[in-house]
C-alpha cells in the first residue's frame, strides 16, 4: 500500500490548529509478568501524555516485556494528528530508520554484485544523472552517501529545510544533485536525508528493481516480513529516507539481523564483513555518536549501542554486549530535540538499568 506524502511545510503550519484530543491510553501489556520491575519501565503511567505507543525489549530474540498505548499520530507527510489503537500488529512509521534500512539493502546490493564497490563513484552508478556530473561531484562515492559526508551544501533545520525542499521537489535525486559542492567528500559527517535518496536510486538502477520490490524480496522475505508499507513522495515512490511502515515486532527483527552481523536463523541475508563496517563508527556525529553505514553508535549507562533514530521519538537500539534489541515507537513529530527523541533515549537508559 501507498500513501500520497504532503509538503511537511504545510503539515508544521496546520499542526497547532488542526491535531484533536488524545486518544484515551489503553491498558499496558507486558509480557512475561515476572519481568515486573521491566515492565513497569516501559510502560510509564503517562504514556499518553508521553505519546508513547510502543515499546519491545528482547534479549537474543526472546521477548522480555512488550507494551502499547492508544494515543494520536501523524504519518509522514500528513496535515494533521488522528486518534489511533497500537497493539503488536499496527504498522507503525519508522521515519528515519528507513535509511538504516536502505543501508541494509546496499549491503545486499554489493554482495550480489550489483554495486561493483563502496568506492564506486556515485554518479557512474547513475547514468541518467549524467547532467550533474561535474569533477567535484563524480568525487562522490557510493561510501561517501552511507556515511552522509558526500561534502554537498545541505540543512536540515527550519521549516523550509533542504528536505522540506527536497520532498516538494518533483524529482528528489535531481534536487540533491544540484545543490553546490560544499567541501571534499568523505571529510566530514552532516546528517543529509538526500544522501539515502541517492542510495535508493543506485540500488535501483544497478537492480533494475523498485525499491520496495527488492526489499521485500532481499530483506523483508527472508525476515518473515510480509507486511510493510511505504509513504510515497509527489513521484508516487516510497520515500526512501523516511516513509518505512513496519510493526514494532517486524522492526526488532532487523534489529536481530544486526546484532547477529547479517544472519537471521541460518541464513547469512547481507554480508558479515559489510555489517561489521557498517557499525564501527566511520565518523564523528552529533553529540558524542559517531555515524557509520547510516547507523548511529554511542553509549549509555557504560553501554555500547547501534541504533536507527527517527522523527517523534523512533528509536531501534541493539546492545551487541547484552544481546538486547529495543524498539520504541512514538508520536511527537516535528518538535525540539528535549520533545522528540530525548524522552525514547531517556526512556531506553531506564531499560537498560531494568534489564541489569
Amino acid at each position: 500500500m501507498f500513501r500520497q506524502t504532503a509538503p511537511a511545510l504545510l503539515a508544521a503550519l496546520l499542526l497547532a490548529c488542526c491535531s484533536p484530543a488524545p486518544h484515551a491510553a489503553a491498558a499496558p501489556r507486558c509480557t512475561p509478568e515476572s519481568a515486573a520491575a521491566l515492565c513497569a519501565v516501559i510502560a510509564p503511567a503517562d504514556a499518553t501524555a508521553q505519546r508513547l505507543h510502543g515499546v519491545l525489549v528482547q534479549h537474543d530474540g526472546v521477548t522480555l516485556a512488550e507494551t502499547y498505548s492508544d494515543g494520536p499520530d501523524r504519518e509522514a507527510g500528513s496535515l494533521r494528528d488522528e486518534a489511533r489503537r497500537f497493539d503488536a500488529d499496527t504498522l507503525h512509521g519508522v521515519r528515519s530508520i528507513s535509511k538504516s534500512v536502505v543501508g541494509l539493502l546496499v549491503g545486499v546490493a554489493l554482495d550480489k554484485g550489483a554495486i561493483p564497490s563502496l568506492d564506486t563513484p556515485a554518479l557512474d552508478l547513475l547514468p541518467k544523472r549524467a547532467a550533474f556530473a561535474t569533477p567535484e561531484k563524480k568525487r562522490i562515492t557510493v561510501r561517501h552517501l552511507l556515511t552522509m559526508s558526500a561534502g554537498l551544501k545541505w540543512s536540515e533545520d527550519g521549516l523550509l529545510s533542504d528536505e522540506t525542499r527536497m520532498e516538494m521537489s518533483r524529482d528528489m535525486a535531481a534536487y540533491v544533485l544540484d545543490r553546490p559542492v560544499a567541501e571534499a567528500p568523505g571529510q566530514h559527517y552532516q546528517y543529509n536525508s538526500g544522501a539515502t535518496v541517492l542510495l535508493a536510486e543506485i540500488i535501483e538502477a544497478a537492480t533494475r528493481r523498485p525499491l520496495a520490490d527488492y526489499a521485500q524480496e532481499k530483506l523483508f522475505t527472508p525476515l518473515g516480513i510480509t507486511r510493510v508499507d511505504w509513504t510515497t513522495g509527489r513521484d508516487g515512490r516510497p520515500l526512501p529516507h523516511a516513509g518505512l511502515r513496519l510493526t514494532p515486532r517486524d522492526l526488532a527483527k532487523i534489529g536481530m539481523l544486526v546484532l547477529n552481523e547479517g544472519r537471521f536463523g541460518d541464513v547469512q541475508i547481507i554480508l558479515a564483513a559489510y555489517m561489521r563496517e557498517s557499525v564501527t563508527g566511520v565518523l564523528p556525529a552529533e553529540r558524542d555518536w559517531r555515524y557509520g553505514y547510516q547507523w548511529r553508535m554511542g553509549e549509555t549507562n557504560s553501554q555500547n549501542w547501534i541504533a536507527g533514530f527517527g522523527n517523534g521519538g523512533q528509536r531501534l537500539y541493539i546492545v551487541p554486549d547484552q544481546k538486547l534489541v529495543v524498539v520504541i515507537t512514538a508520536g511527537r513529530y516535528d518538535r525540539p530535540y528535549r520533545d522528540n527523541g530525548a524522552p525514547s533515549e531517556a526512556l531506553f537508559a531506564r531499560i537498560l538499568d531494568a534489564t541489569r
